[in-house]
């Protein structure tokens, strides 16, 4: 499995975070945030899946996990060079 670093922007600060790559039917993204405060928040909700060519950020949890979670999605998707979007938007 590799394992690449990105970078994201979340309330106007960058942080980075490691993300695991596995593929089965689709690709899967297993993220570690390199902080702990903020990979305690996103605990549970670091499963990003790539559909139809994006990466989808559903479910969106409430809150600010939620804004976390969509923060980490575009993170990949400009490292990775993909759109992001809710599941419902991919064809």
């Amino acid at each position: 499995m590799p394992i690449v670093s990105i970078e994201f922007e979340y309330r106007h600060k960058t942080y980075f975070a490691l993300v695991r790559i596995k593929g089965k039917q689709f690709e899967e993204y297993h993220v570690t945030i390199m902080n702990g405060p903020l990979e305690q928040r996103l605990y549970g909700n670091h499963i990003f899946i790539e559909e139809g060519g994006a990466i989808v950020s559903d479910p969106v949890p409430d809150k600010e996990t939620g804004q976390l979670r969509l923060s980490v999605g575009r993170g990949i998707a400009k490292h990775f060079n993909k759109d992001c979007c809710p599941k419902e938007n991919v064809i």
